[in-house]
């Protein structure tokens, strides 16, 4: 799970007690000691970025020495990685290697040379946290003796992704756990506490069949501040969460906001884990008392309105939200598709394609007109839409667009219709 290692160094005090904590972390087997050069440094120094002076290179090769040796003797494997920062881009950098070695996990200190106070995030650090594929460990002061993952705080929120995290501590057979979710608000929320105990006793029972010690707690409030609350009060050594919370992960957020804010803030270290996404996706026509949602699309979208006495709305719902729809409107001398959108954080993984070939698939027997804006005439093309002249549109369809006055470019829309299937 945690077999192959980066760990990224730049020989400060953080970076060795970094180092420190490794052979702490369950199922190691190997470390991808990496650090940074200057690629204009032709002595090959050690590059940091703030600093008026490179570590020298016979400094930073001792001090490789010195680390190396440390996870040797705690039975790792170690191989050594230099790369180079073109630009002054650290991160990138670090990330590069990353995407060469392809380790399970990333462990960083929070902070470097550069960086004044143990408990903010550096901005390398922090770089290479929002843009990583894979899980990463931000390493920062642990009891002394104790091993990062001797007592685990694990925030859940019940979604897919924070259950997975559950999952991988049974797996990794943490020895003690503590659960927490943070119902959100101070006001009365009596229910939803009861129902959070209930199901959180539930998780602590799974646990405890594998042999892990589990406390439950629920806490009220803002989540950054609950968890890393919760993390002082418990006496964990590590907050365990997911990158993704619970309607992060269906959009393309690349970090969410809960696991951005803890990595931050927390005084623990902190283990982000990367989500194997299933996603649950469902692809059909929308019953008329579910316009409603589509209408909260729309809102972002000329505000338009659904009338289920002459249109047929069709969507993407993933894992039960919502997030892409259009709409097959009927006119008295035709069909007209219009509506179709996807609100941004959901684009780029097809939801639109799959709105309309479902749409197409329900309503195509007949033919369908729409007026596509000029730089999506290719993606309606693949349809089977072909561009017409405005005056071979339906005139009530026509119409919608007197007010262009006939200068469709102008307005930046081009006609376009679908044959229906010949009788």
């Amino acid at each position: 799970m945690f077999e192959r290692i980066l760990c990224a160094t730049d020989f400060s005090r953080s970076s060795e007690a970094t180092t420190a904590l490794i052979p702490g972390i369950p199922t190691a087997k190997e470390v991808v000691l990496t650090y940074v050069i200057d690629p204009a440094d032709t002595s090959y120094s050690i590059w940091i970025p703030g600093r008026p002076r490179a570590v020298p290179k016979e400094a930073a090769e001792a001090a490789m020495a010195k680390e190396k040796q440390q996870l040797l003797g705690a039975g790792l494997a170690v191989t050594e990685h230099v790369a180079v920062a073109e630009g002054g881009n650290i991160a990138e950098a670090i990330l590069a290697v990353a995407q060469e070695v392809r380790p399970s996990l990333i462990v960083m200190g929070a902070r470097g040379r550069n960086i004044i106070s143990d408990f903010f995030l550096g901005s390398v650090s922090a770089g290479v946290l929002e843009r990583a594929r894979t899980h990463m460990l931000i390493a920062r002061t642990t009891p002394e003796g104790a091993d990062p993952f001797s007592r685990v705080l694990c925030p859940v929120d019940f979604s897919k992704p924070s259950l997975q995290v559950v999952s991988m501590l049974r797996r990794l057979r943490v020895p003690e756990v503590v659960l927490l979710h943070v119902v959100a608000g101070n006001g009365e929320a009596g229910e939803a506490v009861r129902d959070a105990e209930a199901r959180l006793l539930d998780l602590k029972k799974t646990l405890e069949a594998a042999g892990v010690r589990v406390e439950t707690r629920v806490a009220r409030g803002q989540a950054v501040e609950g968890i890393c609350t919760a993390a002082e009060e418990s006496g964990a050594t590590l907050i365990m969460l997911p990158r993704l919370g619970r309607t992060d992960y269906i959009t393309n957020t690349p970090i969410g906001s809960v696991a951005a804010g803890v990595a931050k803030q927390a005084r623990h270290s902190v283990c982000v884990i990367f989500p194997a996404l299933d996603l649950e996706i469902e692809v059909r026509e929308l019953n008329a008392d579910e316009f409603s949602l589509a209408e909260k699309i729309w809102m972002h979208y000329h505000q338009q309105t659904g009338d289920p006495e002459r249109d047929r709305i069709f969507g993407v719902f993933v894992e039960g939200s919502l997030v892409s729809v259009a709409r097959c409107r009927a006119h008295p001398d035709g069909l007209e598709v219009d509506g179709v959108f996807t609100p941004t954080e959901y684009r780029g993984r097809g939801y639109a394609k799959r709105t309309v070939e479902a749409l197409v698939a329900a309503c195509g027997n007949e033919t369908l007109s729409m007026h596509s804006t000029l730089e999506l005439v290719g993606f309606y093309g693949s349809f089977g839409f072909v561009s017409v002249p405005e005056d071979n549109l339906p005139p009530t369809i026509r119409a919608r667009f007197d007010f262009a006055l006939g200068d469709m470019e102008g307005a930046n829309v081009q006609p376009m219709m679908r044959p229906g299937k010949t009788p």
